[in-house]
């Protein structure tokens, strides 16, 4: 029964790699970014919180929660799109028709 199925490629993640070597298979894309960081003595720190999870085989790159920025951008933006249309929009559109002599003549 196994053999009817078909054989899906799968990256050799345990053979040797050099930065930059790129393989694809169905699922995806597996991207080798650079060889293991020259050891210095001081503890690593991510301050973006960009890394999801590391491990003696792999780098989870972006696999964590969002940052306080990212929520800020998220909600802020369609705050002060909001606050634009409820207030600045109105208040610009009424001082540009209260005189009629500058921007609107009639005729």
């Amino acid at each position: 029964m196994t053999a009817n199925k078909a054989h899906t490629l799968r990256p050799d993640i345990a053979g040797p790699h050099r930065a930059g070597d790129c393989e694809s298979f169905p699922g995806g894309k597996v991207s080798y970014l650079s060889p293991a960081p020259l050891p210095t003595g001081e503890a690593p720190v991510d301050f973006n919180q960009a890394i999801g999870e590391v491990n003696d085989t792999y780098l989870d790159f972006g696999g964590g929660l969002p940052t306080p920025f990212t929520w800020q951008f998220a909600l802020g933006i369609p705050f002060i799109g909001f606050l634009m249309m409820a207030l600045v929009f109105p208040v610009f559109s009424a001082l540009m028709t209260s005189n009629s002599e500058y921007f609107f003549k009639r005729v």
